[in-house]
């Protein structure tokens, strides 16, 4: 494929430009991807961390400008994921104000003409449902199941 611009280049071959047009730095989008991943589980692991890291994985020394273009690179996609799924939700008419509301009630919910009723509609737990494990499994009519 003909590319017109050296970003197409790099996001075919999987790697994110640090710099809009003339690229010298570029970073792999499973870096990114991993990144992203570490950050969203522990809020303290910082963009200089990662840079850190990199760094010494490659036994390069650390240079404080990395973090800036590793923070551009990330911002970017960033942006490229936002984009990706707001036109996801675009193509699965996911866009309206209340369509979480609308479709994502639980199952539970639902009540089907000539169901017999439950002993309880529903049960929630305010403690991540540890409780309901310890729950009399008879109660639903089945066997116990091992976790």
């Amino acid at each position: 494929p003909s590319h017109m611009y050296p970003n197409e280049v790099l996001i075919y071959h999987s790697y994110l430009g640090c710099s809009p047009l003339y690229p010298l730095v570029a970073i792999s989008l499973h870096t990114l991807v991993v990144y992203h991943q570490s950050h969203q589980t522990c809020l303290r692991f910082s963009i200089q961390a990662q840079c850190k890291m990199l760094c010494h994985l490659h036994d390069v020394p650390y240079r404080p400008y990395l973090n800036t273009q590793f923070s551009t690179a990330y911002d970017i996609y960033l942006k490229i994921l936002y984009h990706v799924k707001h036109r996801l939700d675009e193509a699965l008419r996911q866009i309206t104000p209340d369509w979480q509301l609308l479709n994502t009630c639980p199952c539970c919910f639902y009540k089907l003409e000539g169901e017999r009723p439950l002993t309880f509609d529903w049960l929630t737990t305010v403690d991540g449902n540890n409780s309901l494990k310890r729950w009399v499994s008879s109660t639903y009519g089945t066997d116990a199941q091992e976790d």
